[in-house]
């Protein structure tokens, strides 16, 4: 599965990425980028992993709401070192989707350098919280199976908690989505299984951010 925030960038915004800052310049944005992909079997459920790092406030946070974690890891990615968190050492709250994390003193950076590899059950059908989304008063760009969904027919979106909650049974790992959602720090885009509908993502992405400046 996909998602953002620093939070991750993919290549031409497909399904499995890591994070990473881009400028758009046509809007003069920032946008962050999450990426979450993949499923397994555990425990019976299935499971998806998030792709982030830490937002410009300083915390971490998965985006998409997952019911449970199973595992955290942390990165250092031009090091090719990788560091199992400990799920005692993870607290999750799933009303802001923040992970605080305490890294143990062999891991010798800091969290702001890291990109961390969240995976556990997500919540079906899929809900998000679009980090430091709360206080914007831009509706956030929607997007699902390369077309724009729709307000309370598609999903819901509750503008003081920046809640966002599919009524279609959206599997935040199986399908195809694509959000986007301005924050005091920029643009956050979160997406998932992207190449397929590749061209229609860009266009509407391209059309949000044109109505939006």
């Amino acid at each position: 599965m996909n998602m953002t925030n620093p939070l991750s960038n993919h290549k031409s915004f497909s399904s499995k990425l890591i994070s990473t800052f881009i400028i758009i310049a046509a809007a003069i944005l920032t946008a962050t980028f999450t990426s979450c992909e993949s499923t397994s079997q555990e425990s019976k459920s299935n499971t998806t992993y998030v792709n982030t790092k830490a937002s410009f406030d300083g915390k971490l946070y998965s985006i998409m709401v997952f019911e449970k974690l199973t595992s955290v890891q942390a990165r250092m990615l031009n090091k090719n070192a990788v560091y199992e968190i400990p799920l005692k050492d993870c607290k999750y709250n799933s009303e802001t989707t923040v992970l605080d994390i305490t890294l143990a003193d062999n891991i010798p950076y800091k969290k702001s350098d890291l990109t961390f590899t969240i995976t556990g059950v997500a919540k079906f059908p899929a809900e998000f919280i679009l980090a430091n989304g709360q206080k914007s008063k831009i509706k956030p760009g929607i997007f699902l199976n390369g077309k724009p969904a729709k307000e309370n027919v598609d999903y819901t979106f509750d503008t003081k908690t920046a809640h966002l909650v599919f009524i279609s049974k959206v599997d935040a790992d199986k399908d195809s989505y694509e959000i986007n959602w301005i924050t005091p720090y920029g643009t956050n885009a979160m997406s998932n299984k992207t190449e397929k509908f590749a061209n229609e993502y860009k266009l509407l992405r391209n059309e949000w951010y044109r109505n939006i400046r």
